[in-house]
This record gives structure tokens, sequence and C-alpha cells, in this order.
């Protein structure tokens, strides 16, 4: 956690002073660009790195869906700086967690809706056998 917490400041200190001077972020930049750096951080940890990889696939998106995510950059700056603890990474990952928990729920109880309304899927074709290589 400490070297996440020093590569934090170091990628911070390096941009920041490439960085311009940016107008106030959209509601949720920021929180999302938070979640998006902790779930990056988390993601380096094999045992973890699936889930985690879900989550910025999922914070990306959201990022994504108010404009180019190049405009995180100076964001990334300024919160890394911000993000200097064991314990605030802690508290943002349980927040993003939460997110992430609330979202794939609703997705779970709509996809059971419809599962309920619609009735089973069709069966999906079978995978046909891969042909025996020559030796």
């Amino acid at each position: 956690m400490r070297h996440v917490v020093l590569a934090f400041t170091a990628a911070a200190a390096l941009s920041a002073a490439a960085a311009p001077a940016f107008a106030q972020a959209p509601a949720g930049d920021t929180s999302d660009t938070r979640c998006l750096m902790v779930l990056q951080m988390i993601g380096r940890d094999p045992a973890q790195r699936d889930q985690a990889v879900r989550g910025v696939f999922f914070y990306v998106g959201k990022l994504s869906a108010r404009g180019s995510i190049g405009r995180i950059e100076p964001i990334m700056a300024a919160e890394a700086k911000k993000m200097n603890s064991p314990q605030i990474l802690q508290t943002e990952l349980t927040r993003c967690s939460g997110e992430l928990n609330a979202r794939s729920g609703e997705l779970q109880a709509a996809n059971q809706k419809l599962a309920k309304d619609l009735g089973p899927p069709p069966a999906a074709p079978a995978a046909k056998a891969a042909a025996p290589t020559k030796k």
C-alpha cells in the first residue's frame, strides 16, 4: 500500500507541472476518477485483478459518457495528492465497491425479471470439435 501511495504522489508531482489549469469538473468526474484510480491500484494484486478490471471498465464507461477520457488527467493529478494514506484509499474502495455492488444488483434483478417474463433463453449452439493437429 505504501508503494502505491508513493507512486500516486510521484505521478501527481510529475503531471501537476504539465497539467493545464482546468475548470470545474462535471459532477461526478472527481469521485468516479478516484474510483478508477483505486481500482487500478487494486488490480495490481493478481488475486483481485479480475474484479478490479470489471470495476475499471465500469468507471471508464461512466466517465466516457460525459466526454473524452483525456480530460481526467488533471483530475487524477490533483486527486493523487489527496489520496495519500491507506485509510483514504480504503474509504474510497469501500465507497466505490458499494456503487459497483448496487449496480450489479440492479442488473441481476433486471435479468431475473426478464427471465421470468420471457422464459429461458434459447440453447447456445453446440461448439464444433477442433480438428486434430498434424504432428
